[in-house]
């Protein structure tokens, strides 16, 4: 299940961004691609000495499990919320001041 979805990261959804040419828009896909399929390969691996070879202690393992979401999904949501004006300036609609609460 994991190469799947790799593939897909990787090749068919990169493909749809730079079909609607948006220098912005596949620069940051690339980044948060990268970044989404580094770190998910760590998981397999961290799986793996911790269960399969049983060479790393379970307070590493959580805590090794818990360096690689706060970077994968807090980082990820990160580049998504800062590039968010760069992203929406395709539409038609006039630039106005946001007022963020």
């Amino acid at each position: 299940m994991f190469l799947p979805v790799v593939y897909s990261l990787a090749r068919t959804f990169r493909e749809t961004v730079i079909t609607r040419k948006e220098p912005d828009m596949i620069d940051l896909y690339g980044k948060i691609a990268w970044l989404t399929i580094i770190m998910w390969s760590f998981y397999p691996v961290v799986w793996l000495f911790s269960e399969g070879f049983a060479s790393f202690s379970v307070s590493f393992e959580v805590v090794a499990y818990t360096i690689m979401d706060i970077i994968s999904k807090c980082v990820f949501s990160f580049m998504i919320v800062s590039a968010h004006d760069s992203l929406g300036s395709s539409s038609s609609a006039p630039s106005q001041a946001r007022e963020y609460v």
